[in-house]
């Protein structure tokens, strides 16, 4: 399943995806329904090289990383929230705009844990 770093299924309420370890090589399946899909038209930039090297490149230039802070940051949000659903026995509502679990409050220990005595942010 996905590449040689392992894989990843989304399932969603009218399919599923399975792709890579990174996202590389989305594939619908069952394969019948990747055979009839039309790829969306690209309108990103892709990273050439590396994230990192973007990073540089956007510094050096000034333009913009192809994952700016206004894409990566939500799109780490996402990702923590599934890491934190696997932590908690049932469905997650997540209220973004407070920063906090609405139906499951004893879950928010997860969003903002205690830091041990003299850490902090």
């Amino acid at each position: 399943m996905g590449d040689g770093e392992g894989g990843v299924i989304f399932k969603g309420s009218t399919g599923k995806i399975m792709c890579g370890t990174y996202g590389n090589s989305p594939r619908l399946i069952p394969e019948s329904r990747m055979r009839v899909c039309q790829r969306p038209e690209q309108t990103l930039p892709r990273v050439p090289d590396s994230h990192e090297q973007d990073w540089v490149r956007a510094c050096k230039s000034g333009q913009p990383a192809c994952a700016p802070f206004s894409y990566g940051g939500p799109l780490t949000e996402i990702c923590q929230l599934g890491n934190l659903a696997k932590r908690v026995d049932g469905r997650i509502e997540w209220d973004a705009e407070n920063m906090k679990i609405t139906n499951l409050p004893e879950a928010n220990k997860y969003v903002s844990p205690e830091y041990r005595m003299g850490w902090s942010l």
